[in-house]
């Protein structure tokens, strides 16, 4: 799953939501084609760069993306990733 969204420093982006390749079919060629073909979803559809998480503990994932040239941004530009649940924005919302 995947989507289209804009970021004011390098423009429109594609972020890839959930990329999973289940074991029985890993190491057929499937993830280096999806790779390609959301590239080219990417590219044709003006985006400046793909950007996707990798949960910390995947090791092997981080090491393939590392390969395909993907940058970790967590350690290279020292970005967290945060998130607000639903509580926490009722709270906001409701602030005067």
């Amino acid at each position: 799953m995947y989507y289209f969204t804009y970021d004011p420093w390098i423009g429109k982006l594609l972020y890839l939501e959930d990329f999973y390749v289940v074991e029985p079919f890993r190491g057929l060629g499937i993830g280096p084609e999806i790779l390609r073909k959301l590239s080219q979803i990417a590219i044709t559809s003006g985006c400046s760069c793909m950007n996707f998480l990798v949960v910390i503990w995947n090791q092997t994932s981080t090491e393939y993306y590392i390969k395909r040239g993907a940058r970790d941004l967590s350690t290279q530009e020292g970005w967290h990733l945060f998130r607000f649940n639903k509580k926490e924005l009722l709270k906001m919302a409701n602030e005067d």
